[in-house]
């Protein structure tokens, strides 16, 4: 692949999928890095909690309900369900960081808050 092929497709994974909008400060247990996967896992590991109860669930409408109070712009929603959509794929266990209950919540929406326009 010649490199402005792979510059057109890196420009085009930014404008859709990227999670460099997340300003995401480092805590005492996990860099910024770390707390990114965090993020895609929690949304996941809820997503697989749910399925029973609501089979139709989709990433795309639990992050669109965690956002009520966050106001994320929709694009950037899209971006982090199809993120973590292609993460799940054919997986049914993931990792919650020693996280339950309302601290999972608390988490996913500390680390969405953390979004910045620019």
């Amino acid at each position: 692949m010649s490199s402005n092929k792979f510059d057109i497709l890196r420009q085009f994974y930014k404008e859709n999928y990227s999670l460099g909008y997340l300003n995401i400060p480092d805590t005492k247990e996990h860099s910024s890095f770390e707390r990114k996967l965090i993020l895609i896992s929690l949304i996941c590991y809820l997503v697989e909690k749910n399925k029973p109860k609501h089979p139709d669930l989709t990433h795309y409408e639990l992050i669109y309900k965690l956002n009520s109070k966050i106001s994320l712009p929709d694009d950037f929603i899209k971006g982090l369900a199809i993120v973590c959509e292609d993460f799940s794929y054919g997986c049914h266990t993931f990792p919650t960081f020693g996280l339950e209950g309302k601290d999972i919540l608390k988490e996913i929406q500390a680390i969405m808050s953390s979004y910045v326009p620019f």
